[in-house]
């Protein structure tokens, strides 16, 4: 029997999305390709914390050794930093940690405001972009012997944040004491990270892969947090990573939860029964049948069509669906990183733009970042479609 990780409930396997790569990984040879690893991907479910598991027998080592995610190509992602570096001035945080700090998105904000910051991240490609830049970035996991290193050589942060990495540690629970051990007394911590209740309801099942092993709701990060003592004093539904929540802990059992996060954990009650997610799900496998049918409709009618936007939800969408390059010859991406490269599994030829190169119909993947793609492309006649599902934009 599988037991939660949360609270040590049976969990129950509910669904299977298919062999699925790693999403993260774009291979760009033949020998690349060859050592893909490729696994079913399992849908397991505790309804008792409401929190999800996607079980990958692999190294964490192995999915962040070479990454390639930057967070500061995508301006909506810099504007959102902008404003997240603006609330932690507001909080009078003096020495800030970043945890997942990839290229410096968030440290370069907290500069300007004259905020001493400091990064660590897994990916030494990523880490080094951020260093390069004069960004203060340790490349490894926050775990206790970096929390000790840390303490020894920088001091205690007043301020803990972790955005958009909560869902790839291995061990949540280690992740609170390492936090506690090294934060000054009073701290606060702030996770932002992709919310359950927003994938379910939106059956974006296309954020689930093995990368991101688990998926919480907010009641999920109460109780772990709890095991070290820390209580939930805020929490908010922000628009980051197609629908994120940000929940701010504190160790001081005086503090009262926020009105606003007491109603977001009163509908989620409803939003994450095991018959919702069950049924939300097989909506998504049915969006993405007609989402093949729709991008075969197209080449049918000879209508010019790409892709754009390679995020790890690409590999998700295309390997369930088991659209090959000769259904999408290519897919545009904005990281350089990615370029030149092909997509996990489907191996579709990843490509920079080119305007000389103009298509008539986008199928955007990074839909989140549509209203800057379109000032990109810059041109009123082109039609632009959500691929899951499948509905113009």
């Amino acid at each position: 029997m599988c037991k939660c990780i949360v609270c040590e409930a049976k969990i129950d396997e509910i669904k299977s999305l298919g062999l699925q790569p790693l999403a993260n990984k774009y291979p760009k040879d033949k020998n690349e390709i060859q050592n893909e690893f490729i696994s079913s991907m399992s849908v397991h479910y505790c309804d008792n914390c409401l929190y999800v598991n996607l079980p990958c027998n692999i190294s964490r080592d192995i999915f962040f050794e070479d990454y390639y995610y930057l967070s500061s190509v995508n301006r909506e992602l810099v504007d959102h930093f902008d404003s997240l570096a603006h609330e932690i001035n507001n909080f009078g945080s003096k020495f800030v940690l970043d945890i997942g700090s990839n290229d410096g998105i968030l440290l370069s904000k907290l500069l300007k405001k004259n905020i001493n910051c400091l990064g660590i991240d897994p990916s030494e490609n990523v880490s080094q972009i951020a260093n390069e830049q004069g960004l203060k970035t340790l490349v490894g996991f926050f775990d206790k012997d970096s929390a000790n290193y840390i303490k020894t050589n920088f001091g205690r942060p007043d301020l803990i944040t972790a955005s958009s990495v909560f869902t790839h540690l291995e061990d949540p629970k280690s992740f609170f004491v390492n936090c506690k051990n090294l934060l000054k007394k009073g701290g606060r911590i702030l996770i932002e990270v992709e919310y359950l209740a927003d994938i379910v309801s939106n059956f974006a099942f296309e954020r689930f892969y093995f990368d991101r092993p688990h998926y919480y709701s907010l009641k999920a990060m109460i109780k772990l947090a709890e095991t070290s003592g820390y209580v939930l004093e805020d929490a908010k539904l922000i628009n980051v990573h197609g629908g994120s929540i940000r929940a701010v802990f504190i160790e001081d059992s005086n503090v009262e939860t926020s009105n606003r996060a007491r109603e977001i954990l009163e509908k989620e009650k409803s939003e994450l029964s095991k018959k919702q997610l069950i049924s939300k799900l097989d909506q998504f496998s049915s969006s993405c049948k007609v989402l093949k049918k729709k991008i075969n409709n197209l080449k049918n009618k000879n209508i010019k069509f790409a892709a754009y936007g390679c995020p790890a939800r690409f590999s998700t969408i295309t390997n369930f669906a088991e659209i090959t390059n000769n259904e999408i010859p290519y897919v545009i991406d904005d990281s350089p990183l990615k370029q030149s490269r092909l997509s996990p599994g489907m191996h579709i030829p990843i490509r920079q733009l080119n305007k000389e190169d103009i298509a008539d119909v986008y199928i955007v993947f990074a839909y989140e970042y549509i209203e800057s793609i379109k000032q990109k492309l810059n041109k009123p006649t082109i039609k632009f479609f959500r691929p899951v599902p499948f509905q113009e934009i």
